[in-house]
């Protein structure tokens, strides 16, 4: 069965809203699974030898696996016409196996620019260590009058 997710139009959106949390259990399984699926199989992200030799407490994320929780979450925000255009990611510390990760954000500003309606999200992920990614994103979302208004590519 397939759910299709509810579209948030840039009318709906305003300054200082939060994002819905989401958290993302980091098992074995899981780090694997990734490394794997980014063809990224550099040893400390799959092995906690190795992981502890970066200075991790185990096996740890890559930065494209890290990336991939803030798409998840913001994609289940914008809805499925809307779009990540630029984002800001600084990693500050290892999301490592066993971290429970929590990946939220919120509003920081919207505004209209070349035909686009923009919003730029301040986010962040935190485990039991503390900080582990934040940034900024920007997305484009369709207004209410133009629902498929944002083009899935800008040339």
């Amino acid at each position: 069965m397939v759910t299709v997710k509810k579209q948030l139009c840039w009318e709906d959106v305003r300054d200082g809203e939060d994002i819905p949390p989401v958290t993302l259990n980091l098992t074995i399984q899981r780090l694997v699974m990734s490394a794997g699926a980014n063809r990224d199989f550099a040893t400390h992200h799959h092995n906690t030898a190795m992981g502890q030799a970066d200075g991790a407490p185990d096996m740890h994320l890559s930065p494209d696996s890290c990336f991939s929780m803030w798409e998840r979450v913001i994609t289940d925000w914008i809805g499925p016409v809307g779009r990540i255009k630029k984002v800001n990611l600084r990693i500050t510390t290892f999301n490592a196996a066993g971290d429970a990760v929590i990946t939220s954000g919120n509003v920081a500003k919207k505004w209209q620019e070349e035909g686009l309606n923009l919003v730029e999200l301040n986010m962040k992920s935190e485990h039991a260590r503390g900080t582990s990614m934040q940034g900024t994103v920007i997305v484009a979302l369709p207004s209410r009058s133009k629902p498929n208004s944002v083009p899935r590519w800008k040339a």
